[in-house]
């Protein structure tokens, strides 16, 4: 995806600075998402029609890739699967199981039709993002905060025109405002603020809300920005390390602790290092007593480092492939349709078409402005682990974030997700 970064007059960066700030950018990629420079406000224009151009001076450019990030959680947890691993889904842990002072286990509890149980385990590792001082206080009462918690809020909008082109907008020194095109929409943010109290609890206020499109507006028109094209908005928490200043200028890395009980904690990081994270922490359980028989850990260490997930394939094959013969007998599967599967699901959009073929019915569309077919919600349920409408609705498919959960549509989701 091409960024633009636009500088105006009286900006925080000069042109400049930003040209040379892009070039390296690409430099550090190996040019992999192509040179950076600098571009004329009349050319940028032309890519974002709704970009601002008063006081335009120049648009730096650089090249960076984005992605459905609960597409690629589901692949990833997919692939633990293939390896062996067991997923509960819906899963909160209640308590944790000790013996002689080493935590041996956890007790759980499901949520969807409140069975208790318990697993018993070598090694614990505490993987649970915001709450992951709540579990170690599970450990320890007296354990002493690693972590502090950042909410940043997004709101995601109709397009006016198509956008060629995504803009990263310098609000200040230190941060930056973003438009994406994604997923047919437009996304918008990010807000960046100290949270405290239950991560459960996050959500998008009518000041994130007011923060967000005022601060779009540096770089975009006004009918881009009307409240009535908001489709979605959601609120997420950074796991930031422990520490005084300005969350917005601390370091997003990793944080790992082992407890008195034994207990791996890690937490913090990001998607683009979540295969080193994975590294780190299988190294570390592997030295810590209790630890996994030499065998067992030893196919670990034999791991390619580019260890592709399931689903892996070109996008631009999978969905021509699916043009020519849309895996069904019946009519030629729909243009956006075929798209849509090939870049969420990879070459498993095969399979997505072959329940279409077998049921004619599988094969309509969820909602007519969405390309989403029945197929999905089957196969979110069958091979995803789909309990819930809104795992399908938000986390399987992008029929929230387009404003297209209606009751009528979440009704009939919950009448397949029934049906097993």
């Amino acid at each position: 995806l091409t960024f633009y970064l636009p500088v105006y007059k009286g900006g925080p960066h000069g042109a400049a600075k930003l040209g040379a700030g892009v070039f390296a950018y690409s430099a550090l990629s190996a040019f992999g998402d192509g040179v950076g420079h600098l571009l004329s406000p009349a050319k940028a224009a032309a890519d974002v029609p709704e970009l601002r151009t008063d006081n335009l001076k120049a648009v730096a450019v650089y090249g960076d890739d984005q992605m459905n990030d609960a597409r690629m959680a589901l692949m990833t947890v997919r692939a633990a699967v293939e390896s062996g691993a067991t997923v509960l889904n819906h899963a909160e842990v209640t308590g944790l199981r000790f013996t002689r002072g080493r935590v041996t286990g956890a007790e759980l509890k499901d949520r969807t039709d409140g069975t208790e149980f318990g697993v018993d385990a070598r090694l614990v590792l505490n993987a649970t993002g915001p709450w992951v001082d709540h579990l170690r206080r599970m450990e320890d009462a007296g354990a002493a905060p690693s972590i502090r918690l950042s909410k940043g809020a997004h709101l995601v909008l109709k397009r006016t025109s198509p956008w060629k082109a995504a803009l990263a907008t310098p609000i200040d020194k230190y941060r930056i405002t973003f438009a994406l095109p994604w997923e047919d929409m437009l996304l918008l943010g990010t807000t960046d603020e100290e949270f405290e109290g239950d991560p459960a609890d996050v959500a998008v206020t009518e000041k994130d809300t007011a923060q967000i499109l005022d601060e779009a507006a540096f770089s975009i028109r006004d009918q881009q920005l009307s409240r009535d094209l908001i489709t979605y908005s959601f609120a997420g928490l950074r796991v930031l390390p422990g520490g005084p200043g300005d969350t917005s200028k601390a370091k997003r890395e990793t944080v790992v602790t082992e407890g008195r009980g034994g207990m791996l904690s890690v937490a913090g990081g990001k998607w683009t290092t979540f295969r080193h994270i994975g590294r780190t922490v299988m190294n570390k359980l592997a030295a810590l007593p209790g630890r996994p028989l030499a065998e067992d850990m030893e196919p670990i260490a034999r791991l390619p480092r580019k260890l592709p997930l399931p689903g892996i394939a070109n996008p631009n094959a999978v969905a021509h492939r699916l043009l020519v013969d849309g895996g069904t007998p019946g009519p030629r599967m729909a243009a956006d349709t075929a798209r849509h599967l090939a870049t969420h699901y990879g070459s498993l959009a095969f399979d997505i078409a072959r329940l279409a073929s077998e049921d004619p019915a599988l094969a309509e569309r969820v909602h007519p402005d969405a390309p989403e077919i029945w197929a999905q919600v089957a196969y979110a349920r069958d091979h995803e682990w789909a309990e819930t409408a809104d795992d399908v609705l938000r986390r399987r498919t992008t029929l929230t974030i387009r404003g297209l959960a209606t009751d009528s549509v979440r009704a009939r989701v919950e009448d397949v997700l029934g049906d097993r």
